[in-house]
């Protein structure tokens, strides 16, 4: 493995401001059950700060670091005053009082810093103080940027992006096999056997907390990793009690005045069936028509209700949450759509409209059970997503003789549920020993059913089926099952036996089981023809149908064959088992203020196995494809504080990863523009990564960071096109060796912030100008050597890997009165990268950087109602797929998303 040092220069701006914090909590009667107080008096003795309590005697109060004497008053109650109240900067210290009418010694009072994982400023703080290389974004960030889910959220992340028409993210280059995906620390299953990890658009900004980003591996993560693991935060109560609700409307610039072709069989929610609706190829009992439904387009709405109550049960609580959202949008597109044969010509050009629904609700349940110290929280999840397609094409397809014209009609619906339970616990079984367990059940429903694509040949002056092949005219039916089961238990010893020695010293062991279980079948219905008959394209129903059967025009098979085979309604199916047993260990020690080294180790041992017998292969007479392998994976890192605000980090670490189950099984899955295989050889590859970061804190909730990453991947994996019967991609481990290095630059600084007179509202009210910036360059090589594959380039870049990536966002907040407002200008840029790597004389195909800009605005009406507004893609650049080769590049694919318009509003109780 090549050794690679990585040279930067440090620069340092010095800007001092003062530090904040928050002391909150309850005030309540201990002589009355523990009723709240309401308006109790609060001050910090010897300061000018104070606040009232509310109804829920909950109360709030802003202050700069330091440590104070809370003074909690009320008329015909004594006094209270706690001493020794440490404000810490970025995070929240709990104080809850009890009060009493008669002069009484009171128990104990529990002081506990906690930290809204929501605020940028306390994510920074988080980042500063972290033992690892971690990034995060909160929910106060996502709602300043109008991000609407995970997904959105991570692309604001330095050195990741996300590919048009690809569900998941690329993390310094390396796509979605290189990932993983987490919920509370707890595995998520795919919900589509395209992907490794499940789409992140999945969680919307009503569900998120906030979304780590951990691309430096460490023992407690999953060793099949190498970009990155990304761990979603989910949102619990906050206080006593809530009540907020949201409703949301807005529209696709594309789309207004459109006329628009949705699907039959699919309704406003989208809850699909996915039954087979024919049991004999003698019957044409298809129970939707060809025929799209048409209507006039309609806004896009939203709706979302979140809330919420603590329980008290003796002296502890109980806290419930739930969450019901639902979401829709309509979007249009007029598409161009070629291919060409390898030598470069021009076979395949299509022009023609692309009209998309998607639609999706969310359920959540939350009780979260709190006894001292510990916790067992238990969260149920449905979510469901349902993408509707309608598209047309006319143009040119190889035509046999001169004048040829081909018509392409492709109606596709993806309809997704997702069942996630989980149950986390934490034990403080003493001062000095945590035990966290976790468990989960994660359940994976969808289905494409109904997939009706059809072709036809205009000759002659007539349109007619394409009778070159019967899947030419086809109806296709596919469900994917998931079943995954997850366990983990976290012991951590702490070291220290003084509490006046807050550095840190301790070790954590821990165990994980996953195993999962994955089915895939998939029944294909052919329409074949033996010759040509006159069809009207805008009546196609007309052909398809019964009568025709009876006819003759066309018989009805199945993959399998026809009628007459007595196996025909047999599925192509693929199942694949997967079962991980892993151990690790990690040992952290701060040897003095300013230095601290994490050592950590993680065993894994994988059994995975893939059967599949499809249109292509079968694994009893092919062999199912196998992996058993153990891995031991080392990681180290060291962290150094040059002072209090300046922090040299280092990571080193052995990761792998494992081909997944799709990319495996030997099934060809039609597109409209290239068809898709998996490679039941594909093997495993093993990854090692360096990351070298210098971060500098200048004041609260600003930073500055340069980070260098070096990865080194024996054995990779890329898609890449092959010429088999048509434009086909496939997998391969392209060669014995890739090589990914590159830096991050990242800069948040608040250009001017101004406190603002009090009104009486219990938060820190200020006027703040701000500013982020991120940007990275990514170089990576890999080496194309497979002697089948005949590679067009001896090496090319990694698949998906943009060298350049730009984020850039200005934030002004302020107050009118009592109400909040907020604006926002974001701006995101990739740079050209590759789609797939050619092969056989076909030459890369290229995606074509794209640039993003978004306008973000709210308004708050009152102390509880907020306005906000969204324009979003507001350049509409063209998206683009080019093929390599030429002095000008043949555009594969190109179309405009068009600009989102949406207007919201939310309130609460």
């Amino acid at each position: 493995m090549k050794k690679l040092f990585f040279i930067f220069i440090l620069f340092v701006t010095a800007f001092a401001t003062a530090q904040n914090g928050k002391v909150s909590g309850v005030i309540t009667d201990k002589d009355f059950d523990n009723e709240s107080v309401a308006f109790a008096s609060i001050q910090l003795k010897g300061t000018s700060l104070g606040a009232q309590s509310d109804m829920d005697g909950n109360y709030s109060i802003v202050a700069p670091v330091g440590t104070y004497t809370l003074v909690v008053t009320f008329v015909g109650m004594q006094t209270v005053e706690i001493t020794d109240v440490k404000i810490v900067n970025g995070s929240t210290t709990t104080v809850n009082v009890p009060m009493t009418a008669e002069a009484a010694t009171l128990g104990t009072i529990e002081i506990v810093v906690t930290k809204s994982r929501e605020s940028q400023e306390a994510l920074i703080q988080e980042k500063k103080n972290a033992v690892t290389i971690v990034q995060s974004i909160g929910a106060e960030e996502l709602s300043q940027k109008g991000v609407s889910d995970a997904e959105g959220a991570v692309t604001k992340v330095s050195g990741i992006s996300k590919q048009a028409g690809v569900k998941n993210v690329f993390v310094r280059g390396l796509g979605d096999r290189y990932n993983s995906t987490t919920l509370n620390g707890l595995p998520l299953p795919s919900d589509d056997p395209e992907y490794k990890n499940i789409s992140l658009d999945f969680f919307g900004s009503d569900l998120l907390e906030s979304v780590d980003v951990n691309k430096v591996f460490t023992s407690g993560i999953t060793g099949d990793n190498a970009g990155a693991n990304i761990n979603i935060d989910l949102k619990g109560l906050k206080g006593r009690s809530a009540l907020e609700v949201g409703l949301s409307s807005g529209v696709n610039t594309q789309t207004i005045g459109e006329d628009f072709k949705g699907i039959d069989g699919e309704g406003f929610f989208g809850f699909s069936d996915a039954d087979l609706p024919v049991s004999n190829l003698r019957l044409y009992s298809f129970e939707n028509q060809l025929a799209p439904n048409v209507s006039s387009t309609s806004p896009n709405v939203g709706f979302s209700i979140a809330g919420g109550k603590r329980i008290d049960i003796g002296d502890n609580y109980l806290n419930v949450y739930g969450l019901l959202t639902f979401d829709n949008g309509y979007k249009f597109a007029e598409r161009q759509v070629q291919n060409t044969t390898s030598n470069g010509t021009l076979y395949f050009d299509v022009e023609g409209e692309k009209y998309d629904y998607e639609t999706s609700q969310i359920a959540m349940a939350d009780l979260d059970y709190r006894f001292g110290k510990n916790n067992i929280e238990f969260i149920s999840s449905y979510i469901h997503k349902n993408s509707q397609s309608f598209q047309e094409y006319e143009g040119v397809n190889n035509p046999e003789q001169e004048g040829d014209r081909v018509f392409v009609r492709r109606q596709q619906t993806n309809n997704n549920n997702l069942y996630v339970n989980q149950l986390l616990s934490h034990f403080e079984l003493s001062d000095r020993i945590d035990l966290d367990v976790k468990a989960s059940f994660n359940a994976i429903r969808g289905s494409e059913p109904d997939r009706r694509s059809f072709e036809y040949l205009l000759r002659d002056g007539f349109y007619s089926p394409n009778i070159d092949s019967g899947g030419n005219n086809q109806r296709y039916f596919s469900e994917v099952q998931e079943n995954d089961y997850n366990g983990i238990a976290n012991l951590k010893y702490n070291f220290n036996t003084s509490e006046e020695d807050e550095r840190a010293h301790y070790i954590t062991l821990g165990a994980e089981y996953r195993t999962t279980h994955h089915v895939f079948k998939a029944t294909t219905f052919n329409h074949t023809f033996d010759t040509r008959i006159a069809v009207d394209i805008n009546d196609t129903d007309a052909i398809y149908n019964q009568q025709s059967i009876n006819a003759g025009n066309f018989r009805l098979e199945t993959g399998r064959g026809s009628a007459l085979n007595p196996n025909a309604f047999d599925p192509f199916y693929y199942i694949g088992d997967k079962t991980t047993i892993a151990g690790q260990v990690n040992y952290v020690k701060a040897f003095s203020d300013k230095f601290l080294i994490n050592v950590g180790g993680r065993f894994e041992n994988i059994d995975q196995e893939v059967e599949f017998n499809t249109n292509i292969a079968r694994s009893s007479i092919d062999g199912a494809s196998t992996i058993k392998e153990s891995f031991f994976l080392p990681s180290l890192g060291m962290k150094f504080n040059i002072n209090e605000d300046n922090i040299i980090r280092l990571g080193a670490s052995q990761t792998y990863m494992l081909p997944r189950f799709k990319e495996i099984a030997p099934f060809r899955y039609d597109g409209v523009q290239f068809s898709i295989q998996g490679n039941p050889d594909l093997e495993f590859s093993d990854i090692y990564n360096f990351d070298l970061a210098y971060e500098y804190y200048p004041t609260k909730g600003e930073l500055i960071s340069i980070t260098g990453f070096y990865k080194n991947i024996s054995n990779p994996v890329a898609r890449v096109e092959i010429p088999s019967a048509g434009s086909t991609l496939t997998y391969l481990n392209v060669g014995d060796n890739a090589t990914v290095l590159g830096a991050e630059f990242e800069i948040r600084k608040n250009l001017f912030v101004r406190e603002m007179p009090d009104t009486g509202l219990e938060i820190d009210r200020e006027s703040k100008l701000a500013a982020g910036f991120n940007a990275s360059y990514i170089y990576s090589k890999q080496d194309l050597e497979d002697p089948l594959a005949q590679f067009s380039e001896d090496s090319t870049e990694l698949q998906g890997a943009a060298p350049i990536l730009l984020n850039f966002d200005v934030n002004y907040n302020t107050f009118i009165g009592k109400s909040n407002v907020n604006a926002a200008v974001v701006f995101n840029y990739f740079s050209e990268r590759v789609f797939s790597v050619g092969t056989r004389g076909f030459e890369n195909i290229k995606e074509v950087g794209v640039p993003t800009l978004d306008l973000i605005g709210s308004i708050g009406v009152g102390e509880n109602g907020k306005f906000s507004l969204k324009a979003k893609n507001l350049l509409n650049p063209d998206i683009k797929l080019e093929r390599d080769g030429s002095a000008n590049n043949v555009v594969l694919s190109n179309y405009k998303r068009g600009v989102d318009i949406s207007l919201g509003y939310s309130y609460k109780f």
